[in-house]
């Protein structure tokens, strides 16, 4: 087994499993009541011949942003991380970093030598899940929650990857009053907003309203 998929399987399978999470390969998924999906993602990097090093990243995806996204498919397919509308990369402690003393993104990378580090690296990596990373993200798959912290925190650890008015929008449009929503998308519009946003929101909440 490949010496990643050996420390997922030992040390991150059963924290996410205990927070809800599914597995497929190495991606973990938790799906909210409403259908938004949370996914933890592991990718490697072939950057250093002696060590393993790999980015652990969360990727938040409401269903509405999916759903509009896939618009044109006949059969809707299961959410992924390009219908996210924002990111969160688990920064390692220095110990486990593989270049402690970089700036993002390189800052995030993980990094063990097999045998030497990986339990270490494995014991963090838990560690930081259970304290920082799924106490931190688990929340936004409440929509107000997510609202809220696009609104306080667009760039910072939790990085918006869509505009401000087309990520309010998809996180309102199914749960808020009818004309709050129709008054955020005219206003959107004014404001340059694409047309097909537009278009889908409307149609969107004129099937909300029938």
């Amino acid at each position: 087994m490949n010496p990643l998929d050996t420390l997922i399987k030992q040390y991150v399978v059963p924290v996410a499993k205990a927070a809800g999470f599914t597995k497929k390969g190495r991606v973990f998924r938790l799906v909210s009541a409403h259908g938004d999906h949370l996914l933890m993602h592991f990718d490697t990097h072939e950057v250093d011949p002696e060590k393993c090093v790999f980015d652990v990243t969360f990727w938040i995806v409401p269903l509405p942003h999916w759903e509009f996204l896939r618009r044109q498919d006949v059969a809707p397919s299961e959410p992924r991380a390009g219908g996210a509308l924002a990111t969160y990369p688990v920064v390692p402690p220095a110990v486990v970093a593989h270049e402690p003393e970089e700036e993002m993104p390189f800052r995030s990378r993980w990094a063990f030598s097999e045998p030497g580090t990986r339990d270490v690296c494995g014991r963090e990596l838990a560690r930081v899940l259970v304290e920082e990373a799924f106490p931190r993200v688990t929340r936004l798959l409440d929509r107000k929650t997510f609202l809220k912290e696009t609104r306080v925190n667009p760039n910072g650890e939790l990085v918006l990857l869509r505009g401000a008015a087309q990520s309010e929008i998809m996180l309102r449009i199914d749960d808020d009053p009818i004309a709050e929503v129709i008054a955020l998308v005219d206003k959107a519009e004014e404001d340059g907003l694409s047309p097909s946003v537009v278009t889908w929101a409307r149609q969107r909440l004129k099937q909300r309203a029938m």
